[in-house]
């Protein structure tokens, strides 16, 4: 089994620090609240941060932290090479050393290096007659205090035991984070207005990358979405199910472009191989939402679906009833109703098939994503029409171009929310 380490917070902040800024900060990317943020950077006592996670992540927290401006250590201490120690001449005599301590003892002695050769507090390699040149610690003397202690943990513990409740304050304290380093996901976040157009800035970057791939997936999704809507009633059904594992799989592309790599047409279908049951549970919700929706829109409208048959029987009728004020209202209020499930809906696929959700987990964050960028999603809405009407002066050919920039832009705006 590989070594598991603690991250601790020493409850130390670098020098030159602005302590309000960095609780600021830790609170905001921790979700803590300031003040209890504040209480654990104050402290001034050391603090267990994150516990049993391996080396690799536990440096990960460590850089994270201390760029914000905080003293961290790893307990244990990661391994580091052994330089070779130069070898001690041997002609010394052995020298009393004795400070009055009753653990007094002879270190001027070349062979008690401790084993390993190293510093039992500091970990440095720097050890010279059994004391540290780099903190001046005795080794021999700091063992006995090791021992000392825990012998009186030991007491603690079993006096512990018998109170039942009392708390240990030799114990380090522990204040575990759910959502640390870079990387990891942090959001929700709250981003500026004009980010909405950066996002489609970021989407026509994304579409110049592979331009003739991003045509090819459109074209492929439309002939799919025509073909299955020659099938009665099933057509759609299927489309409205399987549309959140298509865009799973570009969202997918888009991350894969980020990192780099190449987009190719398979990255449609990549859904299908990520978390596709939940990316067609986003469908089947979707779809329900809308019955739902469509059900109480008609009966706000028109009373009933049977009274709308009715109506649809008479063309003036009709005629007046869409140019009454009433049905002007009623399709405001409509608006209003289909909004939110277009927030639930947005950046569902990508939380589904990059971050592993589940399908109802995700249609939440999405909705608070979007709950929470208001204005920004109003510009991307006001340019994302611009872009369509001009897509479809073209005989509808600009649509290959818009579709792709559209699209990306949604993946652009999940990264940029949803990470810091």
């Amino acid at each position: 089994m590989s070594e598991v380490y603690k991250v601790i917070y020493t409850g130390k902040l670098k020098p030159g620090t602005n302590q309000d800024r960095i609780i600021a900060l830790f609170s905001e990317k921790f979700k803590l609240g300031p003040d209890k943020a504040e209480k654990l950077i104050i402290s001034g006592r050391p603090v267990t941060l994150k516990k049993d996670i391996d080396l690799e992540k536990a440096e990960k927290y460590q850089e994270s932290l201390e760029k914000l401006g905080l003293t961290i250590e790893l307990d244990p201490k990661p391994p580091v090479e052994e330089p070779e120690i130069p070898e001690i001449s041997s002609d010394l005599s052995l020298v009393s050393f004795d400070n009055g301590d009753e653990d007094a003892t002879e270190v001027l002695d070349p062979t008690m290096n401790p084993a390993g050769g190293r510093c039992p507090k500091c970990g440095s390699p720097n050890m010279q007659m059994g004391i540290c040149q780099d903190c001046g610690i005795v080794a021999a003397k700091y063992h006995a205090a090791q021992a000392r202690e825990a012998d009186m943990a030991t007491q603690i513990d079993q006096g512990k035991a018998d109170a039942g409740t009392e708390e240990n304050p030799y114990t380090t304290p522990e204040a575990e984070l759910e959502q640390p380093v870079e990387g990891d996901m942090t959001g929700p976040h709250g981003v500026s207005a004009g980010n909405g157009l950066k996002w489609i800035g970021r989407g026509w970057w994304h579409f110049k990358q592979a331009p003739v791939s991003w045509v090819a997936v459109i074209l492929i999704w439309f002939v799919l979405a025509f073909v299955f809507s020659l099938i009665p009633i099933l057509g759609a059904l299927v489309v409205n199910v399987l549309t959140p594992v298509l865009i799973a799989g570009l969202m997918i592309g888009c991350h894969e472009q980020d990192q780099g790599e190449d987009f190719s047409v398979s990255y449609l279908f990549a859904g299908f191989a990520n978390n596709a049951g939940q990316a067609i549970m986003i469908g089947v919700f979707y779809l329900i939402f809308m019955i739902l929706f469509a059900v109480g829109f008609a009966a706000l409208m028109f009373g009933s679906i049977g009274e709308l048959a009715a109506q649809q029987a008479d063309p003036e009728a009709m005629a007046m009833m869409f140019f009454s004020s009433s049905f002007v209202i009623g399709l405001l209020v409509a608006a209003l109703l289909f909004i939110p499930i277009m927030m639930a809906y947005l950046f569902a696929p990508a939380l589904v098939a990059l971050n592993e959700m589940s399908a109802w987990e995700a249609m939440k964050a999405s909705f608070t994503g979007c709950l929470k960028n208001i204005l920004p999603f109003f510009l991307y809405s006001l340019a994302a029409i611009v872009l369509m009407i001009v897509g479809f002066i073209p005989f509808g050919l600009g649509l290959l171009i818009v579709s792709p920039i559209l699209i990306a832009a949604i993946y652009s705006a999940y990264r940029d929310i949803y990470y810091s």
